[in-house]
């Protein structure tokens, strides 16, 4: 996966592994590590999980009052296990909250239906080889622009900020 974040021109650490929102996925997150400082040193590092709490932390009232976001979501990259649908369901499920992908295995060819709808849904299509990642076609950057920031996305940024913390391969992007 850390080769079709880099193919996508996605700059950040690979959090692999993540179910969240019926899916399993990577997630690309660029962690800030000011925020991550600022929550060391006012005794709130632990991710917070309580959607009362969080949706007083994303009030416009309480900036600079509640903790900062640790990490912001670069990219999510679906893999295929089941089928390239199921990859492409699961991409489309993130469209909300950044720019997605489907990255198909190495030897398996992209049907044009399944590219005319990662078309349509602004989802990339990467080709992983066992050297490289290609970009089969582009998706859509970013989130969708309808889109608009709620609690969910906090609380998704907690859990993978959560991620960060425990998992000693992903630790040393917080330093």
């Amino acid at each position: 996966m850390e080769r079709a974040a880099e193919a996508l021109g996605w700059s950040g650490v690979v959090v692999p592994d993540v179910s969240l929102l019926g899916t399993h996925v990577s997630v690309v997150v660029v962690p800030d590590v000011a925020a991550h400082e600022w929550r060391l040193e006012n005794r709130c590092a632990e991710p917070l999980l309580d959607p009362d709490s969080l949706a007083m932390w994303e009030w416009p009232e309480g900036r600079g009052l509640f903790p900062p976001s640790a990490v912001s979501i670069r990219g999510v990259v679906a893999g295929v296990d089941r089928s390239a649908r199921n990859a492409l369901s699961n991409a489309r499920k993130w469209r909300g909250f950044a720019a997605t992908a489907v990255a198909l295995p190495s030897g398996e060819a992209a049907s044009r239906d399944l590219l005319l709808e990662c078309s349509y849904s602004g989802v990339a299509v990467v080709c992983e080889d066992q050297d490289e990642a290609k970009v089969i076609q582009p998706g859509h950057a970013g989130r969708l622009a309808t889109a608009r920031r709620t609690t969910v996305d906090r609380w998704i940024e907690e859990k993978l900020y959560g991620r960060l913390l425990v998992d000693a391969d992903l630790a040393d992007a917080l330093l």
